[in-house]
């Protein structure tokens, strides 16, 4: 039979027409065998069992084996030459031969697609079959059947692995899943002419990507078109940014979800900063520099940090797909429409918010303003000079006491009434709960900073814990003035807290003591130099506090009043206020309540306000002096 129709093929290069002689049932003899499978490829094992009844439910029916498989014989080999499908599908064809896949195809590659691997065998079907591999919502599957091959990545050295888990993540799939219109792997690459993104034909090259997006997103596109980037692109700058470069590729995810490169938390940290940190960007386009780092130092900057949604980012104030560079009358961010941008987020805002410069604030930057800078210089060297007295003062302390043990406890005399230990538990938690906070804002990613990340609203509650904090240390210093100024006690205990020139020669005696110069410690009165450091560190520092704290919380009525570098020093001293305040905390009062061995593991006078005689005589033997004198005076009446 093999020799017959070998003959046939013979005649029919000499005889027109005459191949046509041959029966699809000629071909069924051995393709109506349902476990004939070929062999020799690198698919081995390929079932080429043919179901007559597939061809004829299919688009083709009616035609013939000999019509697309022209070339078949009885004898043929294992693969048979390429289908006829130009003779009716001409454009699909020469597009396809243009292509990558049809270019990879001319040169022999085994693992060029063909027609049917796309659209499918004996059972081809129209495109708008919900059936066909070549429908919209079948296409990714069609396509994965390589692409998302491990064995088929190896063997064709493709650069990219498996975009399909990518896609999958995407909201284009996701629309597909839900039977929405979605975006599919050939409404961005192409159908039938695929060309690599490098070349300009191809709808995914660079200066083609705004219109392959266009096709779905219009209103868009024109935006895009006539910003900044978009004007790049147009001028052929193979660095300018497209679509994909912030939105992603394959992976392209909802502006809402945390996991998108366009998430508002992830624009200053990635999206933008990969573009705008870069270096060689910078001196290529004359860019401004060190724009994350000043952003990250506002307000804005380190709320994002903290996890807020709603703080301004890049986009806020620069536009989405509208940017444009500040010179332009129509940008978000010229001079003339910035109060407009800023009173998007702050109603009201007035040209104070724009007096100054924006990128600019912590106080360690050119552009800052000369009161910004000088007052972080003030307070780094006042930081140094204080925090490091405190500690060398400690130091001789603790070195002259070593190992001695704890004076005894005792509540011979009443140091301190339940209102006045009432006040300091009062002003040490709200202290202690505003430094937490505060510096919570600053160090976002710091392993102590987790439960106010995990707490339900992450930065928006740690903000109104902090302004809680904040009312009610600034109600309790309100208190305490009310207090020193209408009771007895409480101008009586002021009287005693009001430095005098004997304070100055305690800490001259004090000094001469640690060095060896002196015999004896000074003799203090109810408070020496120590508590009076710290109770009038404290006046001055809840002053400065409140005053910046509120300044901070009510921007937009005080940025009414004081221009923005004005702004910008409240938020550069109340930072650094903040860390002063702390380390004379840690260093001073931990020290002389705590770590100090005569009253080590802890001074219990805060709790329950009562001193031992011993106490009285090591600590304040002039006011014991003073109690016991009184004492004698009222026994001799």
């Amino acid at each position: 039979m093999g020799r017959r129709f070998g003959w046939i093929v013979v005649l029919a290069i000499w005889l027109p027409g005459f191949a046509s002689g041959q029966e699809d049932a000629d071909c069924l003899i051995c393709h109506e065998d349902d476990s004939i499978e070929r062999e020799g490829d690198w698919r081995p094992g390929t079932s080429v069992f043919v179901d007559p009844e597939v061809i004829a439910s299919s688009m083709h029916e009616g035609m013939m084996c000999i019509d697309c498989h022209v070339d078949a014989t009885d004898d043929h080999d294992e693969r048979l030459p390429s289908l006829a499908c130009a003779d009716c599908h001409d454009e699909s064809q020469e597009a396809f031969d243009a292509g990558m896949h049809g270019e990879s195809m001319a040169e022999g590659n085994e693992l060029a697609p063909t027609c049917g691997d796309c659209h499918g065998g004996h059972d081809i079907q129209p495109i708008d079959d919900p059936s066909s591999p070549a429908h919209r919502r079948n296409v990714l599957l069609t396509c994965s059947r390589c692409h998302a091959n491990a064995e088929f990545i190896e063997r064709a050295e493709l650069h990219r692995v498996s975009p399909l888990e990518g896609y999958e993540q995407s909201v284009h799939f996701g629309a597909i899943v839900d039977g929405e219109e979605g975006a599919t792997c050939t409404d961005c690459h192409g159908a039938h002419g695929l060309f690599r993104a490098s070349d300009p034909r191809s709808a995914i090259h660079a200066s083609n990507i705004s219109t392959t997006c266009g096709q779905c997103h219009e209103e868009i596109r024109q935006v895009y078109d006539v910003s900044v980037h978009g004007d790049a692109v147009a001028e052929g700058l193979d660095d300018a940014p497209t679509c994909i470069d912030c939105h992603g590729e394959h992976e392209i995810r909802s502006h809402v979800d945390p996991a998108s490169s366009v998430y508002p938390a992830e624009l200053s940290k990635t999206t933008c900063v990969w573009c705008h940190e870069s270096a060689t960007i910078q001196r290529r386009y004359g860019l401004a520099g060190h724009r994350k780092e000043s952003y990250a130092d506002s307000y804005h900057g380190l709320a994002d940090q903290a996890g807020s949604t709603t703080v301004a980012n890049c986009a806020s104030c620069h536009g989405v797909h509208d940017i444009l560079p500040s010179t332009d009358s129509s940008s978000t961010i010229h001079p003339d429409n910035l109060v407009g941008t800023c009173g998007e987020c702050h109603p009201g805002a007035s040209a104070n918010f724009a007096a100054g410069k924006i990128h600019a604030g912590s106080g360690d930057s050119d552009e800052d303003h000369l009161f910004v800078a000088f007052a972080r210089t003030f307070y780094l060297w006042l930081i140094v000079v204080v925090i490091g007295g405190m500690a060398i003062h400690n130091f001789l302390d603790l070195r002259l006491k070593g190992r001695v043990g704890r004076l005894p406890r005792g509540k011979d005399h009443q140091r301190f009434t339940p209102n006045e230990r009432g006040q300091h538990a009062v002003m040490a938690v709200s202290f202690i709960v505003l430094a937490y906070t505060g510096f919570a804002l600053k160090f976002p990613d710091a392993w102590w900073a987790w439960p106010l990340v995990w707490l339900n609203g992450g930065e928006e509650t740690r903000r109104v814990i902090h302004r809680i904090a904040g009312v009610v240390m600034v109600a309790v210093c309100l208190y305490h003035l009310v207090w020193i100024v209408v009771t007895a006690r409480g101008r009586e205990q002021l009287g005693q807290m009001r430095p005098r020139v004997q304070d100055a020669h305690d800490v001259v005696q004090m000094f001469g003591y640690y060095v060896g110069k002196r015999p004896h410690r000074p003799s203090f009165d109810r408070f020496g130099y120590i508590e009076k450091a710290e109770y009038w560190a404290l006046v001055w520092g809840s002053a400065v506090m409140a005053i910046t704290g509120f300044a901070l919380w009510f921007e937009t009525e005080v940025l009414l009043l004081i221009p923005k570098w004005g702004f910008d020093l409240a938020t550069v001293v109340h930072y650094y206020e903040a860390w002063l305040a702390t380390l004379a905390i840690v260093v001073w009062h931990f020290y002389w309540v705590i770590f100090n061995p005569d009253v080590y593991p802890m001074s219990l006078v805060w709790w329950d306000g009562h001193l031992s005689d011993e106490e009285m005589r090591h600590e304040h033997p002039r006011e014991l002096e003073r109690l016991q004198a009184e004492q004698e005076e009222e026994d001799t009446l």
